[in-house]
């Protein structure tokens, strides 16, 4: 009878620490989704401060057009010279993100965006996908590295 007992309570606690694992999840993927919310805010109004804020010191960053940045000063200094180059504030767009928990304070984001942007009176820009990793810190997610690959339209098979 004892056996029992003792499996029925292992079940029990087993249940309960998956239920508890995957309320912080849920938990977790709203508290994502909500700063992806924010950072695409911060991009839209063109306020870069309040975007590097959620990023790590050492993240890194590989751009549209392959350039890569380590470091908050580097990827500030890039956008900065970018918006230099560019006729009139970019208009970005993006679509709800999809995240991935790796562990309780990894996670991975995937998003599609699309960015309109003008160069000596020419679009340049375009749809790009996106893919971040995330690190829990401190009870907040942080952004450590970040890469965009452009969306090149294919011709359709024949």
């Amino acid at each position: 009878m004892s056996k029992i007992v003792n499996f029925t309570t292992a079940l029990l606690f087993c249940a309960l620490c998956a239920t508890t694992a995957q309320a912080q999840s849920a938990t977790d993927v709203t508290s994502v989704k909500s700063l992806w919310k924010e950072v695409w805010q911060s991009y839209q109004s063109g306020n870069i401060e309040q975007v590097m804020k959620v990023y790590t010191e050492n993240s890194s960053s590989i751009t549209p057009d392959g350039r890569i940045q380590v470091g908050k000063t580097a990827m500030k200094e890039d956008w900065e010279n970018f918006m230099k180059m560019v006729d009139e504030a970019p208009k970005f767009t993006y679509e709800e993100p999809t995240i991935r928990l790796i562990t309780p304070d990894v996670a991975i984001v995937t998003y599609s965006t699309e960015a309109d942007i003008k160069m000596g009176g020419q679009q340049v820009g375009g749809k790009t996908i996106g893919m971040s990793v995330l690190h829990k810190i401190n009870g907040k997610w942080m952004i450590e590295s970040d890469s965009m690959t452009p969306v090149m339209p294919m011709p359709e098979e024949k």
